[in-house]
């Protein structure tokens, strides 16, 4: 889909994003509850949208009636609207048909942003948000191979909070020290130096085991958390990723088909 512009949705479970893909680069039109996109919304992220889009693709791994009253508010809208795309991968994993598909739409936007110039053996792309996936791509030829599904940042504190009885309730940032010198610095500190410190290991070992331990791997990094992942990557990988904040939205457009 090189050279035509798609609007594209990707549908959580609670909060949804739209953004406009054109000629391989993404914008964010909207980041919303997923309740609130209804029509009206749509025919907004459309006036922002230039050029306008006559095509739509979804990706939804949600309710699957939020799916379709989507999806009916596109078409109303005149829009051609694929839904869950095909994404061309192979599937090298046990029960293919439980893959959410926002990771085979990640792994295909990492892979469509590789440098002409760069030949790695393979890829990690890594979605830090709710929760963190760290998954394995194969480029040649293309392959979807597995990883890791991890809670994220938000999700460990807000767990961590309600398994105690007398543990506060915390907010997390990125830039922490280890050595906590109260119960909310220590709390803070466990989630965000941990979290970083599994990134690092999900990373060497998904790299090694896909690869071998003296491949060549990328690192792709996306999602809203992404600020607590980056140096668990880069230490993990040895080497800084490539970023892409809305690398399912690439993916979603590069599914459709001309």
């Amino acid at each position: 889909m090189t050279g035509v512009a798609v609007l594209t949705l990707d549908l959580g479970n609670t909060s949804a994003s739209v953004a406009l893909v054109d000629r391989g680069e993404a914008h964010l039109l909207a980041s919303v509850p997923i309740g609130d996109l209804d029509g009206a919304a749509l025919e907004a992220c459309l006036q922002r949208s230039a050029p306008r889009p006559t095509r739509a693709a979804v990706s939804a791994v949600g309710d699957p009636a939020v799916e379709r009253r989507v999806c009916r508010a596109l078409e109303a809208l005149g829009l051609d609207v694929s839904c869950n795309p095909d994404p061309g991968i192979e599937l090298r994993i046990d029960h293919p048909e439980t893959c959410g598909r926002d990771r085979l739409y990640a792994a295909l936007g990492a892979v469509e942003g590789v440098p002409e110039a760069d030949d790695p053996d393979g890829l990690v792309v890594i979605d830090a948000g709710t929760a963190v996936t760290v998954d394995a791509v194969s480029l040649t030829p293309l392959a979807f191979l597995g990883g890791a599904i991890a809670p994220g940042p938000g999700t460990l504190a807000a767990s961590l909070s309600r398994a105690g009885a007398r543990l506060p309730e915390f907010a997390v940032r990125p830039d922490v020290n280890a050595l906590g010198r109260s119960t909310e610095e220590a709390l803070r500190a466990g989630v965000v130096v941990g979290f970083r410190g599994a990134v690092r290991d999900l990373c060497t070992t998904i790299a090694a085991e896909a690869f071998g331990p003296t491949a060549s791997v990328a690192g792709v990094l996306t999602g809203g958390a992404r600020e607590f992942a980056r140096a668990g990557v880069t230490a993990g990988l040895k080497g800084a990723p490539r970023e892409e904040p809305l690398l399912v939205h690439i993916g979603l457009a590069a599914a459709l088909k001309p």
